[in-house]
């Protein structure tokens, strides 16, 4: 890859940076005002590749990729600005691993998966766990993001519908319903402004206290910004996979989750950057192919009569053409949910993202590859170093001067009147 017209950073900590729990916070409200895709990259080699008798520390690195060159160079900034780290221009090495894992939510979206009410674990920097998980392990962290404001829509419908108990309604109230919300939002009505529906359900219907938490977390994810992500582990080995999924943010309310395992994935970790996606055509419409493409194939083959329901009784013609449709039907409603089955995205505010995309704090104990400290700051450091010492000796002298008594005034006695 030319690194002339790159867009592929990597961003180093130095030793003199003073980096706090979730410290990609800010860099991610910009990216996320600029609405391009980007991707971060945690590159964990495999110990003892160094040639040196096998017992060296393979150190963690740390990539972006941007947009376009424009905003590589404006995040770039932002970056050395912001987090007083060493960015320069670098793109990750190629490597090809036997597996990849692509990670979904285990619920709705719209539950965090770090728990705001953790005002402890948010204090500490998640990322120092996923780095020492993911040290000496030869895996590569992959997150992709892009700014999505129309997630929120969703998350306002999966307020209201616990509040409304609406999983217990038919399905015509829930699409009314849900047309409403649209309409709603469409002429301005704010949904933060409903706070008060917390304290019980519309209709004067009763809410239980966990469905009011999650109500309320919700809401707190709601008035952040959102990004659509997708985040896979690629590895040469499953169980390692599986160390660093475990090290990931996890709350009581949702987690991340293992979606499929690719063995062998033709797709190269460094692959063209797109945005992810959220799955609606998947979730609303592929879903449902399981049931009503074999629904429709039993009503066609009634109609011209060749799948009688009455037929199917035990007798000797067991083999015949109603038992063969039959049959059919079920290889396809089993082929239709294993392929289509339904996928929760990955959608994620910036409190939540910063968990996982962002540098470790721990840095004299993680083995992570730090970047050089600028000769000026250096020079500066050293100047300083050398004014005080000019200066030491003389304010010595006079503060010497001001707080030693003469010996005039020291053996002058009080005069009688």
């Amino acid at each position: 890859m030319d690194l002339v017209n790159s867009c592929w950073v990597e961003v180093r900590p130095l030793i003199t940076s003073e980096l706090e729990a979730a410290n990609f916070a800010p860099v991610l409200d910009t990216l996320h005002s600029l609405g391009e895709p980007f991707r971060f990259f945690i590159v964990a080699p495999k110990d003892g590749g160094g040639g040196g008798g096998g017992g060296e520390r393979a150190l963690v690195r740390f990539f972006f990729e941007f947009f376009d060159e424009q905003s590589c160079v404006q995040m770039s900034n932002v970056m050395r600005v912001l987090l007083d780290v060493e960015v320069v221009s670098s793109d990750p090495s190629k490597h090809q691993y036997l597996f990849c894992a692509d990670l979904a939510m285990a619920k709705n979206y719209a539950l965090p998966i770090v728990f705001n009410g953790q005002r402890q674990e948010l204090m500490v920097n998640l990322i120092d766990r996923l780095v020492a998980s993911a040290s000496g392990l030869g895996t590569c962290i992959e997150i992709v993001a892009k700014a999505d404001p129309n997630a929120a829509l969703d998350i306002q419908k999966f307020a209201y519908n616990k509040l409304s108990n609406k999983s217990s309604s038919g399905a015509g109230t829930i699409l009314f319903d849900s047309l409403g919300d649209f309409l709603g939002a469409g002429i301005g009505k704010d949904p933060k402004n409903e706070g008060s529906a917390v304290k019980g359900g519309r209709f004067g219907q009763k809410v239980d206290a966990w469905s009011r938490e999650l109500v309320k977390q919700a809401e707190l994810k709601l008035a952040s910004n959102l990004f659509t992500c997708q985040i896979r582990i690629w590895s040469n080995s499953q169980q390692h996979i599986q160390a660093v999924k475990k090290a990931m943010p996890a709350a009581p309310t949702n987690r991340l989750k293992t979606f499929k395992t690719t063995k062998k994935p033709k797709q190269h970790p460094i692959a063209t950057l797109r945005s992810p996606s959220r799955y609606v055509v998947q979730n609303t419409v592929l879903c449902r192919l399981w049931w009503v493409v074999p629904l429709g194939i039993l009503l066609f083959t009634g109609l011209l009569g060749l799948f009688n329901p009455l037929k199917l009784v035990p007798s000797f013609s067991m083999f015949s053409v109603d038992l063969g449709v039959l049959g059919l039907v079920v290889f396809l409603a089993f082929g239709f949910l294993v392929v289509f089955r339904r996928r929760q995205p990955i959608v994620l505010s910036t409190q939540e993202l910063a968990q996982i995309i962002g540098l470790p704090t721990a840095i004299e104990k993680l083995p992570v590859a730090l970047g050089k400290v600028p000769i000026a700051r250096m020079q500066l450091g050293h100047e300083q170093i050398q004014e005080q010492t000019n200066k030491t000796p003389q304010a010595d002298k006079e503060q010497q001067n001001n707080t030693i008594p003469t010996q005039s005034s020291r053996h002058r006695l009080p005069t009688t009147s």
